[in-house]
Formats: structure tokens, sequence, C-alpha cells
């Protein structure tokens, strides 16, 4: 079996229409509204053998587990990507940014980068394998999720499905420029919030300022030692204070004041531990000034995630790519979380981030991504399949 015979099957303009198509769905999260995404992408792989089959989530919200049917004889190889986009924001866009304009070897749009344009190569790659006919020893699985943008619900689905703990690999298309990312940093957001005593601003030695006790909070918080071991791919534990609000009006003295707090974390920090360690903190600043009440809530939590370097999956991945792509991919740090904090804490599955498209482009206007990019990435998605799957 020649892979040039399974590459002819993969072409520039079925990838940059198919990302074209994807961009046109609107699928802005919230509300999601991704089951149109999803059920164009089954009527794609259903008559190429897939069994496809929807998990549902609310109305006009679904994943698709696509599965071209192996042996058994070896673990799934799951090929993942969200259809959800963020919001197009304030800023003024060149092209539409649901029109899925294709122009100078690019497909331009909110979500072509991140990451419809990496659904789309793994669509066409998994078309190709179906096309080859060939005798896989194991499924192959294209789950194309929702709500990765918000809560991950499509992933938190795909983890419960009896057969998830079998999985023998997943590879994530999140935009890497097609370099491999296998680690990334969890993410804790918290919101702690300030209580005082309301007064008029003419009396304000009647209330207590919900607002400056926020002050002499984070002007502590940002002193906290808060322990961590830098990682080598992924550098040092960060944290980043990036919204307060507080007060009703201008001659009212604030009762209440939030901050929410954006915390990205080490494979050698516990969550549990850090909040304990926060509200220790609270307690503290209570102790220390009297008139301060505060309280603190978790309002993200996504643990790190990490595969290692040596797994025999991530061998066989790279091995593919040298041997039937010419390509020696290197390592990225993935700065950004992905739907690797379900797979790998809840399956211990080895997950690999790899995909076409620049990530600084990820959630900006004027988001494109390169059609060549994607038909290498797309010819690397297949040959890592006929390694696990075949070989």
């Amino acid at each position: 079996m020649r892979l040039h015979d399974i590459f002819a099957n993969i072409t520039a303009n079925d990838i940059a229409r198919i990302t074209s198509d994807l961009v046109c769905f609107d699928t802005t999260n919230p509300p999601g509204n991704e089951r149109h995404a999803v059920e164009y992408i089954a009527e794609l792989l259903k008559p190429q053998g897939y069994e496809c089959r929807f998990i549902e989530h609310e109305p006009r919200r679904a994943t698709l587990y696509a599965c071209l049917k192996g042996s058994g004889e070896r673990g799934a190889l799951v090929l993942n990507g969200h259809v959800d986009v963020v919001p197009v924001g304030a800023g003024g866009w060149q092209h539409p940014p649901f029109a899925g304009v294709i122009e100078d070897g690019k497909v331009w749009g909110r979500g072509s980068a991140d990451m419809k344009g990496g659904v789309a190569a793994m669509v066409v790659a998994a078309k190709a394998i179906a096309q080859a006919n060939l005798p896989l020893r194991g499924d192959l699985v294209l789950a194309a999720t929702a709500g990765e943008e918000v809560d991950m619900i499509g992933a938190k689905s795909l983890s419960s499905l009896p057969d998830a703990p079998t999985w023998q690999a997943v590879i994530i298309s999140e935009p890497t420029s097609n370099r491999l990312g296998l680690a990334e940093r969890g993410v804790f957001w918290t919101e702690i919030t300030t209580y005082g005593k309301t007064a008029h601003g003419s009396t304000p030695e009647l209330g207590i300022n919900a607002v400056m006790m926020m002050v002499k909070l984070l002007s502590e918080f940002e002193k906290l030692e808060i322990p961590f071991q830098p990682h080598s791919v992924l550098g040092n534990f960060t944290r980043s204070v990036n919204t307060i609000q507080g007060g009703v009006k201008v001659n009212v003295v604030p009762d209440q004041c939030s901050a929410m707090i954006d915390m990205r974390t080490l494979p050698s920090q516990n969550h549990i531990e850090l909040l304990r360690l926060l509200e220790s903190f609270l307690t503290r600043m209570e102790t220390e000034f009297p008139d301060l009440k505060a309280a603190i809530r978790v309002v993200h939590d996504l643990p790190s995630a990490e595969t290692p370097y040596g797994s025999e999956a991530v061998q066989k991945f790279l091995a593919a790519a040298k041997t039937y792509c010419g390509m020696d991919i290197t390592l990225v740090k993935v700065p950004f979380a992905t739907e690797a904090a379900i797979f790998v804490p809840t399956l211990s599955v080895p997950t690999m981030i790899f995909g076409p498209g620049d990530p600084a482009l990820a959630h900006q206007p004027d988001e494109f991504i390169e059609i060549t990019e994607m038909e290498k990435a797309a010819k690397i998605y297949a040959a890592a399949a006929v390694e696990m799957l075949v070989n």
C-alpha cells in the first residue's frame, strides 16, 4: 500500500471548500448552534462508510462521533476538533467573518484558523483513508465537538463514552502552525468578592468601601507566594487580575466589589491546594483588616495536561510524518487550553495537539488560514492513521 495513492485523494481544493463551508456556519458560542455544522460533516463521511451518531447537548447543539470500524485489535485513533467559535468582536474585517472567502491562497473568516481549517483537514484525511479500503486494526474516529470555547461540553461527553478509555491516541487539530504540542497549562479562574457597607457619598465615614477593600486585598495578592516548579516547555505559572467591577453610582459608597483572576497552572500544581491557599490568604486578610470581608469562588477549572514525548503514540506520529511526508516535526509550547485538558486527566490517553493555522490569529479580526498548510496537515493525519491502525 503506497501513501501517495492516499495522498492523491487529499487535495487543496477539497480542503479549502470544506473549510469555507464550515466557516459559513455561524457557530458563535454562546449560543453555539453547532449541530448544523456537524451534520454537514456527517454527510461528507457517511458515503465513505463512517457510522455517524450525534451526542445531543441542547436544541441546535450536538457533537459528532463518526467511526470507520476496524478489527478491534488496536485502540481507536481519534481525530478531534471543535466547531464552535468565539464572537466576531467590534473590530473591522477585510472580509465578512462568516462568508468563508477563498482568496490569496487562504480561507478567511471567523474560525478559519481556530479551528475549522484543522477540522476540514481531518475530514479530508478521514475520507482518503476510507477510500483506500485499508485493513484497519483499530477504529478511525472523527470527533467534531461542541462547546470547547466555553465549557468543553463536547469533549466531556466524548470522555464518558464506554470505549473512550481504550482509545490508542487523540490528535487535536488546534492551530499550532503544524508543530506538535504535548503539554498545556491548566486554567484556574477565580472570582474574589469583597463586601462592605453602603452609605451616601457625602458621608463615606458611615459606610465601608468594598472597592477600597479590594484595592488592599489585590495589593497583598500580588505579594502572595504561590508555589510552582517551572516546566521545561510550559515555563512559569502566571496570574493576572483582568476584570474589576464595583459600585453602583458615584455618590454611593460601594458595598460590593468583584475581581476576576486568570491563573495558568503547571503540572506541578494542584488546583485544590491552590484554592486552599487562596482561602487561607483571604482569612489572613480579614484578620489583618477587620472591616474587610471577602469570599472566593471558582469560575473555570481545567487541569494542565501533558503527554510524554517518549510515548508510543507520539513516536509513531513523528515517524509517520518523517517517513511518509518528509517532515521533521518540532515541538511547541501550547499557551492556550484545548480539549486535552479533558482527555488526558480523565482517560490517560496520549493526546497530541497538531494543526494548521497560526495560533496568533485565533480570536482576531481578519482571521485566516493558509490552504497549503491545511493540505500538509491532512497528509500527516492520514499518514499517522496508517502508522497507528494499519502497520
